[in-house]
């Protein structure tokens, strides 16, 4: 592991997307069943055919490689990290808009293009984020996850199964807290559709909300289809301050408000569905257990 992040961050940055980009592939192929999987998954979710399905699959295996080739590769570009990701200054006010309100933030995410460098062009720009992960089973790539995040992002970790007490923290504090809200919540989700396909749904956002008033702003990121080593950021406004479908505020139905955060990820994912890490399974839980 050590030698492989070394040599990553000795390669120029173009020639370690490349290289990223064909262990992507490489990856792809010796996770034929999960593929399998996935590209099922991508029909049914998206009504593509099969021959487009693989395409999106395999596209989805190459970002994740490019993207783990640019986080190894952090250190080594986070002087110029605003030269790799663009973020308009309409988005930096409507971050900057929710925080004047003193009941700190809520940036809603989702496993898309490169996450890594979204939260470290944020925190560029002067903002403190602190990501809620769940830890990794192995320890070297934990060991180099973590050090990455923690002293070259700059990004405050919190434990899912032990950090709700620091979470509390940040909101009180008026600072951001980073959710990704597309993973599967099993069990312990609420039931809430996802791209048409029934899944469980993390309810944590919409509970946040309503202990703490927080405003929540869906981040949206993605890799330029022209210049992969390009990143961009947007944010469409504070979008717990829309009703739900019923005409009801954010957070007064659970369901609805739920749905409201699933509908906000699934339609950047609809938009170029090739940069979403399939692989998390949005489903398994809920699929696997209905058969």
């Amino acid at each position: 592991m050590n030698f492989l992040v070394k040599l990553i961050r000795l390669m120029p940055h173009r020639f370690a997307l490349a290289f990223g980009r064909f262990a992507g592939r490489v990856l792809r192929l010796l996770l034929w069943e999960k593929v399998n999987r996935c590209e099922s998954r991508c029909v049914s979710s998206l009504g593509f055919g099969v021959t487009l399905s693989r395409s999106v699959i395999k596209k989805s295996f190459e970002n994740l490689g490019m993207s783990a080739a640019e986080f190894i590769r952090l250190p080594k570009v986070i002087s110029r990290i605003d030269e790799l990701v663009d973020f308009p200054q309409e988005s930096v006010e409507i971050l900057r808009s929710a925080l004047s309100r003193g009941r700190g933030a809520i940036l809603m995410t989702q496993h898309f293009a490169n996450w890594e460098y979204a939260a470290a062009r944020v925190i560029h720009e002067g903002f403190r984020l602190h990501a809620i992960y769940t830890p990794q089973r192995d320890r070297a790539v934990e060991a180099v996850i973590m050090s990455t995040r923690q002293d070259t992002s700059r990004m405050s970790m919190i434990d899912s199964d032990t950090g709700l007490r620091e979470v509390f923290r940040v909101l009180r504090a008026g600072e951001i807290l980073v959710v990704m809200q597309d993973l599967d919540a099993r069990k312990e989700g609420l039931p809430s559709e996802f791209l048409g396909l029934p899944a469980r749904t993390h309810d944590g956002i919409v509970k946040l909300y309503r202990k703490f008033q927080c405003p929540v702003i869906h981040a949206e990121y993605w890799r330029d289809e022209n210049d992969p080593s390009h990143h961009h950021i947007n944010f469409h406004g504070i979008f717990s301050d829309e009703c739900d479908r019923n005409g009801r505020p954010f957070g007064e139905d659970m369901n609805e408000s739920i749905r409201m955060c699933n509908e906000k990820i699934e339609r950047f994912i609809t938009k170029r569905p090739h940069q979403w890490l399939w692989l998390l399974d949005r489903w398994e839980y809920t699929l696997r257990n209905s058969t």
